[in-house]
């Protein structure tokens, strides 16, 4: 197949455990796919100044990169914004309204800053699938502020339900599908929300127009369900190892775990035919 751009997920993908680096092996995968004219683009639910070291250190590669689960395209050099959809400000008033009513953390992304209330973020505490967000994320991109009203006009790229307990799963999907947004589950607990057409899937395709490439030309890699679209979307979607069921039956194939190299591992053989 002849891969011409590859569109991977960072957390839980393309990034080592500590949610910061790329393996050495990934690394020269990448290195080798951009010296043979193929366009590489992570495609993210962070935000631009949440983007880790592996991709601000000015890789070689270098290019496009999705944001927000789809919600914004960036040159990843210096940010400029080429693509946008923001959630509507009814929109974010069902949403608090929601978040109210289940008695969830709610979070609003305006322009990389996560704002939340005291209430949110102690709601927050003692979850251990949080630690990263609450300890890197928060610590750096959080801001806490009495209420979360004042930014209903403004352009809230994402909107977060940080902690869900299971037992309100159920309410929470049946919430949102009344309110017009796109809602995927970001980990077993987590939800990330975004404009109804802010999906990763639509952004690939936005990505190729941009970029010049067809669609079937593309390989995506990805592992949870804001993942999903742009593994369906994809000329080729490869699903992680430690996806989890329905990601993978959504992909055309299954590559080892991220910890194992995964990532290079499936670069090197469809993109690279090593």
């Amino acid at each position: 197949m002849d891969i011409r751009l590859i569109a991977m997920d960072l957390d839980g993908t393309a990034l080592q455990p500590d949610r910061r680096s790329f393996s050495p092996r990934l690394i020269a995968a990448l290195e080798e796919a951009h010296n043979r004219g193929i366009a590489i683009a992570p495609v993210t639910g962070r935000q631009y100044r949440m983007l880790p070291p592996a991709v601000q250190n000015h890789p070689v590669w270098e290019n496009l990169t999705v944001l927000c689960n789809g919600g914004q395209i960036r040159k990843l050099a210096d940010g400029k914004l080429l693509y946008e959809k923001n959630i509507s400000s009814e929109a974010l008033k069902q949403l608090l309204k929601l978040a109210q009513k289940l008695e969830i953390p709610i979070e609003f992304s305006v322009d990389g800053t996560l704002y939340l209330t005291e209430a949110s973020y102690r709601q927050q505490q003692g979850q251990p699938h949080l630690d990263f967000h609450i300890h890197t994320i928060l610590k750096n991109h959080g801001r806490i502020i009495p209420s979360l009203e004042p930014l209903l006009d403004q352009a809230v790229e994402k909107c977060n339900f940080p902690y869900i307990p299971a037992e309100k799963h159920r309410e929470a999907e049946e919430g949102l599908k009344t309110i017009s947004v796109s809602a995927v589950w970001s980990s077993a607990s987590s939800m990330e929300i975004t404009h109804p057409e802010a999906r990763k899937g639509t952004a690939l395709k936005a990505l190729c127009e941009l970029l010049g490439i067809p669609l079937e030309n593309t390989m995506a890699l990805g592992d949870s369900g804001n993942d999903e679209s742009m593994l369906r979307a994809a000329g080729l979607g490869i699903a992680m190892g430690n996806a989890p069921d329905f990601i993978k039956a959504a992909a055309d194939a299954v590559t080892e775990r991220t910890e194992n190299d995964g990532a290079a591992i499936a670069i090197e053989r469809y993109a690279l035919n090593l």
